[in-house]
């Protein structure tokens, strides 16, 4: 029997994909295998009227603080104790898709339901009238308030996607770790339910002979301390009976270089990196040798033993690599109704993230750029790059939304490769958009303006990409291998199409001074005014050990940055972040630039960008219009691109994305819809010929279009040639686009 869990905590409104690639791959080899999510089990003990219960009984017992505003909003809370027990059950299910009638309830605001500080926050902002339809937010709110009442109370380490996420990340001393072990949150309520689920396997494992197996995804620091907990307590129950192992996203970054042999009292072992190769060797492994991408603790002397593999991308094995293409995640078993739908903004982007339940999959291991200075470029899961084949994932995610119901995709790639979304969308559009899907890309050349009217047309809503420092320089010194112009193309191409765009950016590199970042926020205005952007998100530097600037600063390159804390010490725990020499300087930036961001966001981005901070900073040194003069470029090469004629012997394709074309005997034409307006081809009164290019732009309509040389010939044909050109501009314009298969 293998258990693979998914330790507290994650989002709320999908299950994390780790556990589902895992049992994919382990099911194929033989083993009966259970999922359990205990991030969305813990959720379920606390936030019912029964843990609700046990919480504010405690409440009352811990100490006040001597905040005068957190003193008031605890007694606020107490007070209004009995409207928080009867209406629980019923707000988590509104935020699950039940209960619709209670949104309505909620709207009114009139006292009936508890409230607190944010939730009083967002009946402000909708100047205290809101609608029916504000109800989920409202509901996302008062959830929110809840969850700050039990942090202020009887546990600061509780939030509600991450738990102790501040204590794990980059900690070099594991007894820190341990020691908060026993908080509150893990104690009452996660501990209970970690015995209910052994005693569930337990009958299971009745019915058979095989040992137990526990597998623990650790995606984030925040699931570190329930991870540690979830295995102590599989030992204390099944003791040598149990194998239990870890692996996943902190594991990968934090924990190559652990050597605390206390974190053994948990996991028997560490894997790394795509995890397949690792665990079938684990399996296997009997003895005292080095296993395969995995560190362990000896059995003879009680060392760490390490695969020298960990520290090497190019020791990869058959069946990582095979894996990679054959394995996709299976969701079937899983109960989607158990899980929430919060509205934490009402940006549309922004609610991508959390507004849905969504099949998490990827089109592509690795990062096809893997370059830039800031990445974690020496590890797998970047460096290496492979790309799926786009129907075998189509035809797998077409089969899970028939068994789940969940039609809707989130492609968690470090950067999806725009040849496989462009295969995903055609082969979505042609199946009739049984699908939709949202990820993270780069903003690049290839984005054009008939690429993304395809990507759009088959299926895709929103993407997300880093254009971190909003100046050329600044692109140029990373590394990105894009300019400010490919950003400014690639978001109006997008936006044209109808598709949300979100941006992450990033403030304090070590070489960096005020102007650049002044300059970035500048651009990052602009682009907001232009309408290119729906949402963005800072983001602080964080120098880490697996970065490629941090690779070239131990070659010598670099001398003045100066990196603090390198050097190993005693209890020796989690590395990856580091620290450098003036760091702190740009603590004061985070503040204004996120209250920037809210504004923009907002559309407000007509006051200068000097005015959202505090202190003294320089002016902008970009061009006031140097955005507007971007997109009027964009804008004139498309419309010359559009007014290109296929040349001989053109080896892409056509298109057509217009709805199905009609003879408009009236007009002397065809009509059709594109972009939600009217469209028409003047042809004449011969219906013959008007019926004949029906039948062609219906070719073209078709699975993946026609040769574009072979449409224009026919074009041409029909209608002559000084008719066909005027045509081809008239269809370019109207939903013909062009693309390389």
């Amino acid at each position: 029997m293998f258990c693979l869990v998914q330790p507290p905590l994650v989002q709320l409104n999908s299950p994390y994909p780790a556990p589902y690639y895992l049992k994919t791959f382990l099911e194929g080899r033989g083993y009966q295998v259970r999922v359990q999510d205990h991030s969305i089990g813990l959720f379920e003990r606390i936030f019912c009227r029964s843990g609700l219960e046990r919480i504010f009984v405690d409440a009352q017992k811990a100490g006040k603080p001597k905040n005068k505003n957190v003193f008031y909003n605890i007694d606020r809370f107490l007070s209004e104790e009995d409207r928080w027990l009867s209406s629980i059950d019923r707000l988590i299910d509104f935020l699950r898709g039940r209960d619709r009638e209670f949104g309505h309830l909620l709207a009114l605001a009139n006292g009936v339901l508890p409230g607190g500080p944010r939730f009083d926050a967002c009946l402000d902002s909708l100047d205290g009238n809101p609608l029916s339809d504000d109800a989920p937010l409202l509901a996302s709110k008062l959830l929110a308030d809840l969850a700050d009442f039990i942090t202020v109370t009887v546990d600061p380490s509780f939030s509600l996607v991450r738990y102790a996420g501040s204590v794990s990340a980059g900690l070099r001393d594991f007894s820190a770790v341990e020691q908060g072990l026993n908080s509150y949150i893990l104690r009452e309520f996660y501990r209970p339910l970690l015995e209910d689920h052994w005693d569930a396997l337990d009958r299971l494992i009745a019915a058979g002979n095989d040992p137990l197996t526990i597998g623990v995804t650790i995606p984030f620091p925040g699931c570190l301390a329930g991870a540690l907990v979830c295995a102590a307590s599989a030992k204390a129950r099944y003791g040598s009976n149990v194998t239990t192992i870890a692996g996943g996203g902190y594991v990968n970054t934090e924990l190559r270089f652990m050597d605390e042999l206390a974190f053994f009292n948990y996991f028997d072992y560490l894997s790394f990196d795509r995890g397949y190769g690792s665990l079938a060797a684990i399996l296997e492994h009997t003895g005292d040798t080095p296993v395969y991408k995995t560190k362990y603790r000896s059995r003879l002397d009680g060392h760490v033993i390490s695969d020298p593999g960990i520290d090497s991308i190019s020791t990869l094995g058959e069946i990582d690599r095979d894996a990679v293409q054959t394995v996709f995640p299976d969701y079937s078993a899983v109960d989607f109704s158990r899980y929430l739908r919060p509205v934490d903004d009402l940006n549309p982007m922004h609610r991508l993230w959390s507004d849905g339940r969504w099949l998490k999959a990827y089109l592509a291991h690795g990062c096809y750029w893997h370059a830039c200075a800031f990445c974690d470029v020496q590890l797998d899961y970047i460096r290496c790059f492979e790309p799926l084949e786009p129907l075998a994932l189509f035809r797998h995610l077409q089969d899970q939304a028939e068994k789940t119901g969940v039609r809707g995709i989130h492609l968690v790639d470090e950067a999806a490769p725009p040849d496989s979304l462009l295969r995903l969308a055609l082969l979505n559009r042609e199946a009739g958009l049984p699908l939709s899907f949202w990820g993270n890309i780069r903003f690049e050349k290839d984005f054009t303006p008939d690429t993304t009217a395809i990507l759009a047309a088959g299926g895709l809503v929103g993407v997300s990409g880093g254009i971190e420092v909003a100046a050329e320089e600044g692109f140029k010194r990373i590394g990105k291998g894009i300019g400010l112009g490919d950003v400014v193309n690639a978001c109006a191409a997008f936006k044209e199409a109808g598709i949300l765009t979100h941006a992450y950016l990033i403030y304090g590199y070590w070489d960096q001074d005020d102007q650049e970042i002044i300059d970035s926020a500048e651009i990052l205005r602009q682009l907001f005014a232009a309408g290119l952007l729906d949402s963005a998100f800072w983001h602080k530097f964080v120098l880490t050990r697996h970065s490629r600037i941090y690779a070239e600063w131990k070659r010598g390159k670099h001398p003045e940055l100066i990196v603090t804390g390198d050097g190993k010490q005693r209890n020796l725990f989690a590395l990856n972040d580091l620290s450098f020499a003036g760091e702190e300087k740009f603590d004061r930036f985070t503040g204004p630039l996120d209250q920037l961001l809210t504004a923009w966001m907002a559309g407000e981005t007509s006051a200068p960008v000097k005015q959202g901070f505090p202190f003294t900073v320089p002016k902008p040194n970009v061009a006031a219009d140097l955005v507007a003069g971007l997109l009027d470029d964009y804008a004139r090469n498309r419309d010359c691109n559009r007014t290109e004629l296929p040349a001989p012997g053109k080896t892409d394709r056509v298109l057509f994305l217009g709805s199905r074309p009609m003879v408009q005997n009236t007009a002397g034409g065809l009509f059709w819809r594109w972009r939600l307006e009217d469209r028409l081809l003047p042809i004449g009164s011969n219906q013959e010929k008007a019926a004949a290019a029906v039948v062609l732009l219906e070719k073209a309509r078709r699975s993946n279009g026609l040769g574009t040389a072979d449409f224009y010939r026919d074009l041409a044909r029909l209608l002559g040639d000084s008719a066909a050109k005027k045509a081809w501009n008239v269809l370019r314009e109207s939903g013909l686009v062009q693309y390389k298969e």
